[in-house]
């Protein structure tokens, strides 16, 4: 068989019949006959609910149901039963779908109007909704994902998947492996306009959902059509279509390769390529008439009567006739395809770049291929995670704001014959306000579920509450003290720390453009989020960590999301699976992690770096007490921040100096996120002098810090006072009444840091640990409050 397109030559030696013949493409709901059909099955399902459910499958699709739904156990059978690469290949788009769809959730506005007025949008997920699969030329675990894993990735609850059922009374397996593995609530063996009238209406099995999406034939999308003031439907659905603008740069056999692709959907596919070059043209066409491919007779009758090839004098009248067709998928197969993309308006989604194949949009890049068809791209847009939630809006009015508007709405309600509505207005005019420039300036919306934080220390003769060296500053620090500094205090600092960055790096053996440097290594976690994500986006971290960490969520406008540890049997390590599935912009990991002395596994460090779909942080800030640092394998790892502190082990908490180490091209990002000046020069001056002069003097404190460790340890041991072993330079005991307990401590003079509640762990006393000398002082307090 020879496939030929219906149009070859040019665009403008088309007649205006010819032209249209290919902008009006088939619009499936328009077919007075198929309307009248589905309009009876509507009524049936409405009126007999279930009964007609397995009435209409049994009439329509030749198929008898035990059962309208399929068993959750029968769901997750399937997966053991497919092929593991099949399985595979579908987690894979299922992680990417997800990844994109969670980046594209909208993030909370709120914005003052004017003085004393702020408007506020959030998006809240839908409670329920249904995603329709097609059964019927071929099945589409594809089209499952794309409908189930946004739905999920946006919150709803409940997601009810309807499809076709084959000869054994339910959908095929492969339909029923995608929506495990996307995480649909239920599955129904029902399909055609049925399914979407029990989606929409309810019935005694089938529940009823806020929204119905997925494609369908011209039954399903005609009952979309009717039941749209019922539910809320996605844009309507036709057959597929192509559009390719290409130049003399294209590749023949790839532009051919798209069309045919295409084609294969439906005998009604609408596929057309426009290219500068008419030698290209001629080559398309040559392409396509030696194809040896499957499903050619439908190929044929899409590409006989609604497929073109035709040659354009320019881009740019590709480009105008592009806004005119407003395709489902738009390929620019050229040279500065970049350039043209601001150009495009109206297209269901673009695809560009030397791998661009809408197969991978279909499949597997993670955008979503459920799209506009027949030129409703000019109005609609393709599926996303918008589909899925709806806006609530909120209006906050000071008095002093309802007071100015007063007379304006009451003169507009007044003008509207509105009586009622000026009079609620007029209510205000003479209220007490308060003096505009005595309020205050409102702060993001998300710092007002934030409390400051507070470590809650109070001074006590021997303080265990902090985690810093109890040895006091190194020698070179206190020689800079008793020195003439006065230079230090009367000029700027340099902008980004040049000269303590370049000793960092000859010290760590990595480069100087691999450091960043900030005051106290919590500067550079804020600048480093700041950077990396925008608000809206997750952050995932292990439960529990760093307790700043969810306070730099809310301060950036970022969606925490906790991941408690594993447990005692696993050593407390990190769930790497678990962080991974968030689908997280950031994966934050402290390792030794604080409050709990543990250290995060190599090999969990290691997967959440190769998996990561966005930057992975990891705080080394107790690294000096546990051992090796992943420093020097942060710039080849590519997406690695390590951040440490000379807060600890450098005994310089005071002059709040931290760094992260990574590959240059995110230093450079923090940097810009970080701003000049963070270090002070005499905090700089210090921190030189102790790296330059001092390593010995660390050595020797972390040695003896580790040993005291090891005999506090052995100590609580002896009686029987349960605590979780430590990398760090504190341990983590765990105290029933832990605030009640901490303030025994602190009237005997000592104090440590109580964490009531902790995850996982319950009540916990955190206690530095200090040289042994330190530490035998205090003995007698700990046995009397702990044992």
């Amino acid at each position: 068989m020879s496939i030929r397109p219906r149009f070859t030559g040019s665009l403008a030696a088309l007649s205006p019949d010819e032209r249209a013949s290919i902008l009006d493409r088939a619009r499936r709901d328009a077919d007075p006959i198929i309307e009248e059909r589905v309009r009876g099955i509507v009524a049936r399902v409405r009126t007999n609910r279930d009964a007609a459910l397995v009435d209409l499958t049994r009439e329509l699709d030749g198929v008898s149901l035990d059962a309208l739904e399929v068993e959750r156990d029968a769901i997750h059978a399937v997966l053991g039963r497919m092929e593991p690469s099949i399985v595979l290949a579908l987690e894979r788009a299922a992680a990417n779908i997800e990844r994109v769809h969670r980046a594209f959730l909208p993030a909370p506005v709120e914005i003052e109007s004017e003085p004393g007025v702020w408007v506020g949008r959030r998006a809240d997920p839908l409670a329920a909704v249904g995603v329709y699969a097609p059964g019927g030329r071929a099945v589409y675990p594809s089209s499952v994902l794309m409908g189930v894993v946004p739905a999920r990735a946006a919150g709803v609850d409940d997601i009810v998947v309807c499809s076709p059922p084959g000869p054994n009374g339910a959908p095929s397996d492969v339909v029923l492996a995608a929506a495990a593995i996307g995480g649909a609530s239920r599955v129904f063996s029902i399909g055609g306009a049925q399914a979407i009238a029990a989606l929409a209406f309810g019935t005694p099995s089938v529940p009823k959902v806020d929204r119905i999406v997925g494609p369908g034939n011209a039954y399903v999308a005609e009952a979309k059509r009717q039941v749209a003031g019922v539910v809320g439907i996605d844009a309507p659905a036709g057959p597929s279509e192509i559009l390719v603008i290409a130049d003399e740069s294209a590749d023949a056999e790839h532009v051919a390769r798209e069309l045919l692709a295409q084609a294969e959907h439906d005998p009604e596919a609408s596929c057309v390529a426009l290219s500068t070059s008419t030698e290209l043209c001629a080559r398309i066409v040559d392409a396509l008439a030696k194809a040896d491919v499957g499903r050619a007779s439908i190929i044929e009758q899409a590409l006989s009567s609604r497929g073109a090839v035709l040659a354009v004098s320019s881009v740019e009248e590709a480009i105008a006739f592009a806004r005119d067709y407003a395709a489902e998928h738009l390929l620019l197969a050229l040279r500065d395809a970049e350039a043209w993309l601001p150009r495009v308006r109206h297209a269901g989604t673009v695809f560009l770049g030397d791998g661009a194949s809408v197969a991978f949009g279909d499949y597997m890049t993670g955008a979503n291929h459920v799209l506009p068809t027949a030129g409703a791209a000019r109005s609609f847009s393709g599926l996303s995670s918008l589909e899925f939630v709806r806006w609530t809006t909120y209006q906050r009015i000071d008095r002093a704001a309802a007071s100015s508007m007063s007379s304006d709405v009451d003169m507009l309600a007044t003008s509207e014959g509105l009586p009622a509505h000026a009079a609620a207005a007029r209510a205000f005019r003479s209220a007490a306000v308060v003096p505009r420039a005595k309020q205050r300036p409102r702060a993001r919306s998300s710092y007002g579920q934030m409390a400051l934080y507070s470590s809650n220390r109070r001074p006590a003769p021997i303080d265990l509450s902090d985690n810093t060296n109890q040895l006091g500053p190194p020698p070179g620090a206190l020689g800079l003290l008793d020195g003439d500094e006065t230079e230090a205090l009367s000029r700027y600092p340099s902008h980004y720390a040049d000269g303590l960055k370049r000793i960092l790096a000859s010290k760590l053996g990595v480069g100087a453009d691999e450091i960043v440097t900030g005051c106290g290594s919590d500067d550079v976690l804020d600048s480093t989020i700041r950077a990396f994500a925008s608000p809206g986006e997750r952050l995932a971290f292990p439960m529990p960590t760093f307790a700043m960490v969810p306070y730099f969520c809310h301060m950036n406008g970022l969606a925490p999301c906790g991941v408690p540890l594993l447990g005692a049997e696993r050593g407390y390590d990190v769930d790497a699976e678990a962080l991974l599935a968030t689908g997280a912009r950031i994966i934050y990991l402290c390792s030794p992690n604080n409050p709990t002395g543990t250290l995060t596994t190599r090999a969990a460090v290691e997967r959440i770096v190769s998996e990561a779909p966005g930057l992975v942080i990891l705080d080394e800030a107790y690294i000096e007490y546990a051992g090796e640092s992943f420093a020097r394998r942060a710039r080849d790892a590519g997406r690695l921040l390590v951040v440490r502190t000379l807060s600890k082990a450098y005994g310089l908490a005071g002059a709040r100096i931290g760094y992260a180490v990574g590959a240059p091209e995110l230093v450079l990002e923090v940097e810009k996120s970080r701003g000049p000046y963070k270090i002070t020069r005499l905090a700089e001056k210090m921190a030189e002098a102790v790296l330059e002069h001092d390593q010995a003097w660390v050595d020797a404190a972390v040695s003896d810090v580790v040993a005291a460790r090891a005999r506090f340890e052995q100590w609580l041991t002896e009686r029987n006072i349960t605590f979780v072993p430590s990398a760090a330079n504190f341990v983590l005991v765990l105290a029933p009444n832990a605030n009640e307990k901490a303030t025994r401590l602190r009237e005997r003079g000592v104090a440590v840091r109580p964490f009531p509640a902790l995850e996982r762990f319950g009540d916990a006393l955190r206690i530095s640990v200090g040289p042994w000398s330190v530490m035998e002082r205090v003995l007698t307090s700990f046995e009397e409050v702990l044992a």
